[in-house]
Formats: C-alpha cells, structure tokens, sequence
C-alpha cells in the first residue's frame, strides 16, 4: 500500500492533545453541606459503576482515535497494490455513420424519433456510470476514419461530455480504421477492453474474423499466442434492429450525349428490404416541384431512369422519395444543373450564308458576323474567331480558325515568339479528294468525308508542331495547331465552291471545333460524396474579377481572400485560399454547400446579422459556386446488421466491473469515520445523562 499525499500522515500528530483530554481531571470545588447522609448513599451507587464508567471513557477515546485515524488516512488517499492491477483501460467506439440515423425501433404509425446513434450514446453514458474509480476511458467516434473526442481519462465528466459531443453524420460506415486504432492503443496497456457500438451493417469478413479470433483467443488462452493480444478484451454492443429501407444511390448530373447544350440526369433507387415496395421519387428545381414518377421495386432490386430535355439554367434539383422508411437520409439526394453559358464566336467575313447558318443554328453560340474592315476597328473579346476567306495582320492569344484565307507569301504576325513557326500557303489544288481523315479527333467525331466534292483547295506546309487531320493524297487540307496560349485550325478548302455545305458532316464539325476550342465536351460536375474533400483551384481571373467588384482599402495592398461555404441547415465556415486553392474537410452531411469568395479584410466590417442574411442570398462580387453532397451508397442503404455478428454481442451488464471498488478507498474511510463519529457522539450523550 502507498498514499498519494503521505505529507498527510503527519496529521496523526492531533492524537496527543486528545488523549491530554482524556486525562486531564477536573478539580472539585469544596462546600459545605449540612449532612453527608444522601452524598454517602450516592457515593456508594457511584462506586458500584466506577469500573463501566471507566470502560466507557476509555472506549470513547477509542472511537475518536480511530476516528481521527480513518480521516487522516481518507486525506493521505492510500492506493492498494491489488486494485490499482486491477485497474481497466477501456477504449470507447461509437459509431456515428449514416446507418446509426435510422429510426431505433421504426414503426410507421409511431411518432418515436429516437435514433440508433442517440441509442447508442445513451448506453455509452450507462457504461460510464459502472465504471469504477480506477479505470480509464478513451473515447473515439468513427465513420470512414476515427475521430478521438478524449484521451485516456478518469474524469467522468469529461467521458460524459466527450460522448455528448459526438453529433450525427451521413459519411458511409467504415470500422477498420477505428479499430485497428484501438488495436494499436490496447496493446499498449495492461488491462485493455474495446467496446464497439455500432449497427454492425456493414463489415468486412477480414475486420469479422479479427473480431472471432479475440474473443476466441480470450476464451481458451493459449501460451503460444502472445500476451499482449490473449489481454485484449472486445465487447460488442449491437444498436437497433432489423428494419426495411429504401434508398437513392445515385443522383448526378452529366452532358447529354444527344444534345451538346443540354444535361441529362442520372437516378438509381434501391430497394433493400424483403417485400415489395410502392413508392415515388419528386423531382424538385429550387424547391419548386417539376415531375413525379412511380416506382414499384421487388425485393432487392435497383432502378435506374434518366431524365433529360431540362428547360431550366443552373440551379439546385432535388430528389425525394416519398415513403415513410427507418432511414430517412437516402430518402433525399441533391444535385446541381450547370448554368449554362454561352460561347462567344466572331464571324469575319464578306458574305458567306452556310457558314452563318451552321453556326446560328448552334444554341450555345452567341454568334457576331463582322466583316474584315469592321474587324479591324474592333476591340472587342471573343471565344472563338471564325476568319472567312481573310487574313488578319497579327494575332493575339485565342482560338482561331482560318478557312480558305488568301495566298499570300506573308501571314498573320502571330507575336515576337521566335518558336513559333506559321504556315506556308502553295499553289491549288486541281479538283481535290479527301483520302484520309482522322476519324478520332474531337473535331471530326461522328463525321463522314466520303465522297466530298471540292472546286477550290490548295497545298498548305502546316507548322512543324501542327497535326493533320484531313488530307488529299499527300496534300493536308485540314490541320490544327495548338501552343500554351493559342489553338488555330486551319482549313485549305473553300467551302463556297463544295457541296460540303449541303452535307450533314458540315454544321456537326462546326460544332465540333466550337467546342474543341473551349473544351465545353467537359462539363465541371460540383458533387461529392459525404465525407469526401472539397477541392477548387481558383483561377487568377476569377480571384482579380472578385478583387475589383469588393470595396478599396488603400491600407491593404494585397488582401486576404477567403470562402465562405455555406451548408445545410445555413451552418457557415469561412476558409482562407492557400495558393489560390480551397480544401475543405467538413462535408459530413448531405445537401447543397455554396460557396462565395470574399475579402477577408472587408468582411470584419460587416458581421451584423442583417449583412450575413443578405449575403447568403445574394452573390454581390459574382462568383459563386454550388456543390451537392450525397450519401449515395448500396451499401449504406441496407441497414441491417450481417450475418455472423450475433454470436458476438455482449451484454452490456457484463462491461461493468465490481461494484465494492466503484468509489476509492477514502470515501469508504471517510463513511466509516462518520459512522464512528455517530457511535461516540450517542456514547458521549449517554455519559453526559448518567
């Protein structure tokens, strides 16, 4: 035995005036009395009890020495040998993944709400209460990765408010990471119990087989298996029961493979459960209701539908199942439609109607036809530039395509850039026929150069670093050129004398090129799945248009540009751009996260409450940016536990340890010393009536 204040012991020092007290006699004051009759008879009663008087004084100071003794030892705290080997280092999992949000016990007409993960707090809270004075707690949350709330602690309070803390999310279950944390941790002490509260709905056969071969390896012992693993104690406690569930697993949006300027978007629905279930899925564009369509899914089955032909620009679409199931979080999803953006495309020439109609029968062109004197006086930025029989003087950075330009021995001055090389325009071709075309490239996809009449062509020599794409025999006809800041295509056919024109192949490669130039074939697609990290690289233009439209402060010459993301239930963050990068971790719920850019130094001046709700619906500097986080997860939507896990549950009255060593020793000294102090106080009474 040893105590942890043992400069207390001194406090035994107090027992010398009390048994001075003790043997301190009172001297007796002289009177006279007129006759010793009745002080004899008395003297004689007194002496008959002198020997029980004296026991009873003397077991008095017993009591109070003893009392004295129990405090004394209560304010030294004595730690004992065999408790302290005793003691138990515990090492709390509660699962916190989508599934631990389903309805505890789901009945259709029950209004109970209570979740699994509420549930499994609860219990956790209850194991806290038998833990006994000398064991210790750790307490970690997990969903794909493990969250530590406390450090190894004998504090139930802090345990308490560490496993209060845990807050829901709809991250998919991943136990591994978390368990081979309290895996590591337990080895490294004496005593150590895991304790897992989960659904157990999913779990991979290797991380259920580790769980078999622990408790195995607990119940027969066996010398050749090491001691540290043969120590490990598991208890896992199974939250929730069986219930069905129906749920979204896919919900995105892609570019339609019919229409280039339109999105298609893809809904795949599962149902988990044993029995058939009706229900129907309502699409929703910013809360307002557009189509409903009906599902009938047998047991087990997945049905995927597409919808297209959106009428509607950039915005939030949502689905919602309409049933009532124990899940209710993939009974949501969220997506978001692109705003769509036209390109801007420049037209020089004289006149030339199938070049003007190819491209104003294109809806996500913003066609401008100027001819090349007007383009001269022009200062205007476009996209793409479209140059008809003509020749600039020079070119500047873009995308250019020449078609038929004029033999000339001098082209376009295209910069001060010695590496660039430009082409040489020779003599014509006498009634050219297209050979051989590069049927993969962008610019040629789904296009057909058979048979092609041509009236006017000519050889061309294409820059060293260009590539052909059609040709005449040996003769190119048709070559791009591409360089960090300029994309050209160049074609030596005057399209005016072929029938081209009249072809389909004709407006298909237009489009083709359009969009070739500005790369419009990918989509940016703003969706995640919960839990996963949002990543943006903010372009200079973006961060210099921002910067212009925010106020001027002379004092701050470069400004601190931060986001601010908004999330479900308006929860905000504002994150600093590092390298004109944005990273952000904490998308642990499903729904729409919108992000503003903003000056840091600006924002301070403006916290009120009425500013923070006009910012959030209005996007003042012009860049905002909308993600959809979803579950969206097969897995995720069966929340039943696997088979196999039932032989492993414990009992949670069996985590509780010996309810004689809940409170340490000086509390039982102090109870007992209080005892006594009752004893000696009815004794001492008694004396004082005797």
């Amino acid at each position: 035995m040893n105590f942890l204040s043992p400069a207390s012991l001194f406090l035994f020092g107090l027992a010398i005036p009390i048994i001075a007290l003790y043997i301190l006699k009172l001297r007796r004051r002289r009177e006279p009395v007129s006759t010793l009759m009745f002080w004899e008879q008395l003297f004689k009663e007194r002496q008959t009890t002198s020997l029980f008087q004296r026991l009873k004084h003397l077991l008095s100071l017993l009591l109070q020495l003893l009392f004295l003794a129990l405090l004394v030892l209560a304010v030294a705290r004595p730690q004992f040998a065999f408790i302290t080997k005793s003691a138990r280092q515990l090492i709390l999992i509660v699962d916190r993944s989508a599934s631990m949000n389903a309805v505890l016990n789901f009945d259709p007409e029950s209004p109970e709400t209570e979740s699994r993960l509420d549930s499994a707090k609860e219990t956790a809270l209850q194991i806290v209460q038998g833990l006994r004075f000398m064991d210790e707690m750790s307490v970690i949350s997990c969903h794909t990765r493990p969250i530590i709330h406390t450090p190894f602690t004998r504090h139930q309070k802090t345990i308490r408010e560490a496993i209060e803390s845990i807050e829901p999310t709809d991250i998919k279950t991943d136990l591994k990471p978390a368990i081979d944390l309290a895996l590591a941790v337990a080895q490294t002490k004496p005593n150590p119990e895991i304790i897992i509260l989960s659904d157990f709905q999913k779990i991979s056969e290797e991380t259920l087989a580790d769980f078999q071969n622990i408790q195995s390896e607990n119940a027969n012992p066996d010398d050749d298996n090491q001691e540290q693993k043969r120590n490990i104690k598991l208890h896992l406690l199974q939250i929730g029961e069986e219930n069905d569930n129906v749920g979204i697993t896919q919900f995105r949006v892609r570019k339609s493979i019919v229409n280039a300027f339109d999105y298609e978007t893809l809904l795949s629905v599962i149902n988990t459960s044993d029995e058939e279930k009706k229900c129907s899925v309502e699409l929703y564009f910013n809360e307002s209701l557009f189509d409903v369509r009906p599902y009938t899914l047998s047991p087990g089955e997945i049905k995927t539908e597409i919808f297209s032909n959106f009428t509607f620009e950039g915005g939030e679409l949502k689905a919602v199942l309409d049933i009532e199931d124990a899940l209710k979080t993939d009974n949501v999803a969220y997506a978001t439609l692109p705003i769509r953006e036209s390109i801007t495309v420049l037209l020089v020439t004289e006149e030339n109607p199938f070049l003007r109609n190819a491209l104003a029968v294109d809806e996500k062109i913003n066609l401008t036809v100027a001819t090349p004197t007007e383009y001269e006086a022009n200062t205007q930025d476009f996209e793409v530039v479209i140059f008809d029989r003509y020749s600039p003087t020079s070119l500047g950075d873009g995308n250019f395509m020449f078609i038929y330009p004029p033999n000339s021995d001098t082209p376009p001055n295209i910069g001060t850039d010695d590496s660039v090389a430009t082409w040489k325009i020779g003599e014509e071709i006498e009634t050219p026929i297209i050979t051989e075309w590069e049927r993969t490239h962008p610019i040629l996809q789904h296009v057909q150069l058979e048979n092609v009449l041509i009236g006017k062509a000519y050889a061309v020599t294409p820059p060293p670093t260009s590539k052909i794409l059609v040709r005449s025999f040996e003769a190119p006809v048709v070559f791009v050129d591409v360089t960090p800041k300029r994309k050209i295509v160049f074609a030596a056919i005057n399209i005016l004398e072929s029938d081209l024109p009249l072809r389909i192949a004709f407006p298909v490669i237009m489009a083709n090129t359009i969009t070739w130039f500005v790369q419009g074939d990918k989509i940016e697609e703003y969706h995640l799945l919960t839990g996963e990290v949002l990543r943006y690289k903010f372009d200079a233009q973006e961060i210099e248009a921002v910067k212009n439209k925010l106020p001027q402060d002379e004092t701050v010459e470069n400004p601190q540009m931060t986001v601010k993301i908004t999330g479900p239930d308006d929860e905000t963050w504002d994150i600093p751009i590092d390298n004109d990068e944005l990273l952000f971790d904490q998308t642990q719920l499903a729904g729409f996260y919108a992000l503003t850019l903003t000056d840091a130094t600006t924002e301070e001046n403006t916290d009120t409450d009425e500013n923070i709700e006009e910012e959030n619906t209005t996007d003042d500097n012009g860049f905002k940016k909308l993600w959809a986080i979803n579950l969206a997860s097969e897995t995720e939507a069966s929340i039943n536990a696997i088979d196999g896990i039932e032989e492993l549950v414990t009992e949670t009255e069996l985590i509780s340890g010996s309810s004689f060593f809940r409170f340490p020793p000086w509390i039982y000294l102090v109870f007992l010393a209080v005892i006594l102090s009752v004893v000696e106080w009815f004794m001492y009474q008694r004396r004082k009536i005797d």
